[in-house]
């Protein structure tokens, strides 16, 4: 009984859940009057706003973003995922960059969408269940929680066995689906992001790349 009543009451606190893509925007622009580009340019190119939705929607488990850094806006896209996973869906998020900076980095990016009372030191947590850490960038602290969605930032720059380690990490529930979004710059010829391209092909990952015409 005391299950039920938390469901209840989570499900009570989650806001609208946008159903498709054309809710997603219309949540947004309306939510922070954020209007995400969504105009393909480049013929092997797809638009940041399909990488965000097709993550959104966890149309695939594991998705690679890949984009300029300073143009691509890759950050920010992810900050803005996580808050919207949290708050609309009470899903549990990790964020993990090429550093702990960078996790610190996102997480307060984050935190301007979200209320002040919600916000403790590297955790945000939501009225909806919801909750986003931001890890420290080490295989102890990636091999930690189980939330439903991960979010890796700067994967050039982060030790292949962090990212095994984080991999490992999401667990779905009945009402959120796993996902992982692994997102860079490709910065070195061959590092992790290499790697993580090579078995993006292997496994059937989707590459989302876009540059500063999307």
């Amino acid at each position: 009984e005391r299950l039920r009543e938390q469901q209840r009451q989570r499900n009570q606190s989650i806001k609208f859940q946008p159903q498709n893509d054309q809710q997603l925007k219309q949540y947004l622009k309306s939510t922070y009057d954020i209007v995400i580009p969504d105009l393909q340019v480049c013929p092997s190119h797809t638009t940041p706003f399909r990488a965000f939705s097709d993550a959104y929607f966890a149309r695939y488990g594991v998705t690679v973003w890949e984009a300029s850094r300073g143009f691509g806006g890759k950050s920010y896209l992810l900050a803005l995922l996580s808050h919207t996973e949290a708050d609309t869906l009470g899903a549990e998020v990790s964020l993990l960059g090429g550093s702990g900076e960078q996790s610190a980095r996102v997480l307060e990016y984050l935190q301007k969408w979200s209320s002040a009372e919600d916000n403790i030191q590297r955790r945000t947590r939501y009225k909806s269940g919801g909750l986003v850490t931001a890890l420290m960038a080490s295989s102890k602290s990636a091999r930690g929680p189980h939330p439903q969605r991960m979010r890796l930032d700067e994967v050039d720059e982060m030790d292949l066995i962090i990212l095994d380690a984080a991999m490992g990490q999401p667990m779905g529930t009945a009402e959120v689906k796993k996902q992982t979004v692994m997102s860079s710059t490709h910065h070195y010829a061959d590092a992790t992001f290499t790697e993580v391209k090579r078995r993006a092909k292997e496994k059937g990952w989707p590459i989302q790349e876009w540059c500063y015409k999307e």
